[in-house]
C-alpha cells in the first residue's frame, strides 16, 4: 500500500479476506462497488493514521472497514448531541492538587469492577453504555457485587434523551434520579434489544440492580480525571471517535480529535508505559480494537477525552477498595 493510492489488485485481495472474515458473501450487497470503493479509501486512511501513530495500528481487517466515514458516523456516532450540549457544559467539582493521582497505574478490570465489553450495534446508544458502565463500576466499588445493568431501560424509557438517535451521560443520570428514584434494573431482567437500530417501547419492569444518589461533572483536566479514576473508579467521558473506525490496537498518540461524538468509559491508566496511556472501554463488541478497548496517550487530550468527564455517585458503605499500584 502507498500513501498516494491503493492498487486495485491488492485492495481486492484485502477486501476478499475482509468479507470472508466477517461472513459477508459476494453479491450480497447490491452496492458492491460502493462498498469496495469505501474499503479502498479506508486502506489509504489506515496508512495515513499509521504514519502519524507510531505506537498504534490501524487496519482494514475490522468490521467497519467497508463503511464510508459518513456511514460510520451515522450508524455509530452522535455528533449533533454533544455539539448542542457542549456550550452549556460546566464543571461541577474542583479537584485540589493535594489529591491528584499518585499511582503510576490503575486498572479497575483487575479489581472485578468492570463488566464485560458490550455491543450497542447499529444504534446511537453509546451515551447509555457509557453512563451504565460508570454506574456498574461505582455501584460495585461501594461494596456491592458487580452486576451488569440495563442500557435498554435508558434507551427505551429515558425521554430526556433520544434513544438510538443520541443522548448524554449526565442527562441519563439526571433522568434516573428524577424519574426512576435513582434505580437501574439488571441487564438480565431488561436485556438490550436495540442493536438493529430501533427501540422497543418502555416496559420498566426490570429487577433492581443498583441505585445512584447523584452525579457530577469533573474538571476538564487529565490530572483531575486520573485522580478520580484512581480514588473513586471508572469515569464516563465523551470523545471524538471518528478515527476509531479503523483502530486495531496500540496507543493512539495523534487522534485528530475535532468534536465530541461518542460516549465511553475510562477504566484505568498506566503512567509507566512509554507513552503513558488511558485504558478506555468501548461498546462496539470484543472484536473491535483490543478486545473492545482502546488506549489513548495521556497528557495531550487525545480524542478530546478531558472535555466531558462525568460520573454517578453512590452512597458510601463502610469500607472502600484500594485499587492502585503505588508509585
Amino acid at each position: 500500500k502507498t500513501p498516494l493510492g491503493v492498487d486495485n489488485f491488492i485492495a481486492s485481495a484485502h477486501y476478499g479476506r475482509f468479507k470472508e472474515r466477517h461472513g459477508k458473501s459476494f453479491g450480497e450487497d447490491a452496492d458492491e462497488g460502493h462498498r469496495f470503493n469505501a474499503f479502498k479509501q479506508n486502506m489509504q486512511t489506515a496508512y495515513f493514521l499509521n504514519t502519524h501513530n507510531p505506537h498504534a495500528h490501524y487496519d482494514v481487517s475490522g468490521k467497519f472497514a467497508d463503511l464510508t466515514p459518513q456511514e460510520f458516523a451515522k450508524l455509530y456516532l452522535n455528533p449533533d448531541y454533544y455539539a448542542r450540549r457542549g456550550k452549556d457544559y460546566k464543571e461541577h467539582v474542583h479537584v485540589d492538587d493535594s489529591v491528584l493521582s499518585g499511582a503510576m497505574s490503575v486498572d479497575w478490570r483487575e479489581k472485578v469492577a468492570v463488566t464485560p465489553v458490550k455491543n450497542q450495534g447499529m444504534c446511537g446508544s453509546c451515551w447509555a453504555f457509557s453512563a451504565i458502565g460508570n454506574i456498574e463500576s461505582q455501584w460495585a466499588l461501594k461494596n456491592h457485587s458487580l452486576v451488569s445493568l440495563s442500557e435498554q431501560m435508558l434507551v427505551s424509557c429515558d425521554d430526556i434523551d433520544d434513544g438510538c438517535n443520541g443522548g448524554l451521560m449526565d442527562q441519563a443520570m439526571e433522568w434516573i434520579i428524577q424519574h426512576h428514584n435513582g434505580t437501574v434494573p439488571t441487564e438480565e431482567s431488561y436485556p438490550y434489544a436495540s442493536a438493529g437500530g430501533t427501540s422497543p417501547p418502555c416496559h420498566d419492569k426490570g429487577e433492581f440492580g443498583a441505585r445512584i444518589s447523584g452525579y457530577m461533572s469533573l474538571p476538564h483536566d487529565e490530572k483531575a480525571i486520573a485522580a478520580y479514576v484512581e480514588k473513586k473508579g471508572p469515569v464516563a467521558v465523551a470523545v471524538d471517535a471518528t478515527t476509531w473506525q479503523l483502530y486495531f490496537g496500540g496507543v493512539v498518540t495523534l487522534c485528530f480529535g475535532w468534536s465530541l461524538n461518542h460516549g465511553v468509559l475510562v477504566v484505568g491508566f498506566n503512567k509507566r508505559a512509554k507513552p503513558p496511556y488511558w485504558i478506555v472501554k468501548n461498546s462496539w463488541g470484543t472484536s473491535w480494537g483490543e478486545k473492545g478497548y482502546i488506549r489513548l496517550a495521556m497528557g495531550s487530550n487525545q480524542c478530546l477525552l478531558k472535555n466531558y468527564p462525568v460520573t454517578a455517585t453512590v452512597d458510601d458503605s463502610n469500607t472502600s477498595p484500594v485499587p492502585t499500584t503505588p508509585a
